[in-house]
């Protein structure tokens, strides 16, 4: 096990969603590809009915993954452990008709302020463009929803996706890491007009990255890079990816997205505390009052695990 970067933090990933979108599936599978495995979880991977805690450690950091039941008769467990994590995946099925299961969910997280993202599972099931998902997902979400992918079809299938910030297109591989590919050459015009896209939607919070945009300057793939971090940790907006746990499509991105290096300091913070909010203190008392310490302490006695 590689030595921890920051021993005295632990990161909590809360994992929510309807029933049948496959989150505690996501919650294994992000286990599996933490610990070296496929990421490979079957959708049937069962259905929690009580908030659960799982410990992983990934690039040297610990990480504690909350996975808060998802029928509407246990709700209230996710007000509990929301305000105690750092960064909350919202599970969502590709049918765009399912799209409004998301809404309680979506509302929990932004009532509490916790930054997050949206996770598409199931992708291998998806018929139709994703865009209209997107479109049928956005009057759900009081936060702006930024496609950070699009999707590469052969035949009725995905096949991969292209990542809108690093240009770059990855072909799914069945248990293992995405391999680069070149851009098929019949997508060239749409990477293009959804990249844009994604950079016009950042820019509705970044004056200087407005000002590229109007002056058709192609801004620093790295500024790009620091107004994602920063507006999904501000809670400004919400990025969207997708990708199938019974392949482990896809996992192994959300866990970078859930790295400290894409995490932003709190005003205070110093070298021996910890940045992000759902956390365990120098002396390892968990940093929260009332119900949410519970759920910290809860949290660190299963990373300790």
């Amino acid at each position: 096990m590689a030595e921890s970067k920051s021993a005295n933090i632990v990161r909590a990933i809360a994992v929510v969603g309807p029933t049948g979108a496959g989150k505690t599936a996501l919650i294994q599978a992000l286990a599996s590809a933490a610990s070296g495995g496929s990421g490979a979880v079957s959708n049937a991977a069962g259905q929690s009915a009580e908030t659960s805690f799982t410990a992983i450690d990934f690039m040297g950091d610990h990480y504690v993954l909350i996975d808060a039941p998802g029928a509407v008769d246990f709700q209230a467990d996710a007000d509990f452990a929301l305000p105690a994590a750092d960064l909350a995946i919202i599970v969502a099925d590709p049918d765009p008709d399912k799209a409004i299961l998301l809404q309680p969910f979506l509302k929990q997280v932004e009532d509490h302020g916790v930054p997050h993202a949206i996770f598409i599972n199931k992708i291998d099931t998806a018929r139709g463009r994703i865009r209209d998902l997107l479109e049928a997902l956005q009057p759900v979400s009081a936060t702006p929803l930024v496609a950070r992918q699009i999707p590469i079809w052969e035949g009725e299938k995905v096949a991969g996706f292209v990542d809108l910030a690093l240009e770059r297109a990855f072909h799914y591989e069945q248990g293992k890491p995405s391999q680069v590919i070149d851009l098929p050459k019949d997508m060239a015009a749409r990477e293009s007009e959804a990249r844009f896209h994604m950079l016009e939607q950042l820019a509705d919070f970044d004056d200087a990255l407005m000002e590229q945009l109007l002056s058709d300057i192609t801004p620093d793939r790295d500024q790009v890079f620091a107004d994602l971090v920063k507006e999904m940790h501000e809670g400004l907006i919400a990025p969207v990816f997708f990708g199938a746990t019974a392949y482990g499509n896809g996992v192994r991105r959300l866990l970078k997205i859930a790295a400290p290096r894409y995490a932003r300091a709190k005003p205070g913070g110093g070298a021996a505390g910890a940045q992000w909010r759902g956390r365990v203190c120098d002396e390892g008392q968990p940093c929260r009052p009332s119900g949410q310490a519970c759920v910290l302490a809860r949290a660190g006695r299963a990373a300790e695990r």
